[in-house]
């Protein structure tokens, strides 16, 4: 695979994001200890996201976040009841 642009998980341009609730200063996207790198993160998201799985399986992802599923009954069968509650209240 090429090289992913990464740099946007970077804040190379030291802009002043804010502090965290540990009184922390925001600055780069801290990843997880998976990833060697931000570009070995992105390259195994996008596997993940372009794999045969995925592909099979998207249009039921799509269906409980924006389609049918989402609530009522639909949402109840798919067990979909509390992932989005906060949005229907």
């Amino acid at each position: 695979m090429d090289n992913i642009e990464d740099n946007f998980l970077l804040n190379s341009a030291g802009l002043n994001l804010g502090v965290r609730q540990s009184l922390g200063k925001v600055h780069d996207v801290a990843l997880p200890k998976w990833a060697k790198d931000a570009n070995d993160f992105l390259l195994k998201h996008r596997e993940a996201l372009e794999c045969d799985h995925v592909s099979r399986n998207l249009h039921k992802w799509i269906d409980l976040i924006f389609g049918y599923k989402q609530r009522g009954d639909e949402a109840i069968r798919s067990d979909n009841r509390t992932l989005f509650f906060f949005l229907i209240i």
